[in-house]
């Protein structure tokens, strides 16, 4: 009699299992400050986006570069959490300029 591999693939499935969380980043922009580009409010590490429509995830949207780590979704637009206003994601990172 063979024994079973199920648990054995069970648990190098889990093991090696990937999720589409910040541990890749697809848009690494060259910034130094993020902030709406319509009222120049700076959001902070506790701030959250809601992935609505989606899959409904809570999270901080600048740490992945505008993909939802719960679905991998990829918000081109962005809502300011004080002016409420859409931008395009990738408007929100601004980089100082070097003298």
């Amino acid at each position: 009699m063979v024994p079973s591999l199920l648990p054995v693939f069970g648990l190098t499935f889990l093991l090696n299992r990937r999720s589409p969380t910040t541990d890749t980043r697809l848009f690494e922009p060259s910034y130094t400050r993020i902030r709406c580009p319509l009222c120049q409010w700076q959001p902070q590490k506790h701030d959250r986006w809601f992935c609505d429509p989606g899959c409904h995830h809570y999270w901080n949207t600048f740490e992945t570069a505008g993909i939802c780590p719960g679905c991998a979704k990829t918000w081109d637009q962005t809502a300011c959490l004080k002016c409420h206003g859409w931008s395009r994601h990738a408007d929100w990172y601004e980089s100082e300029p070097t003298d």
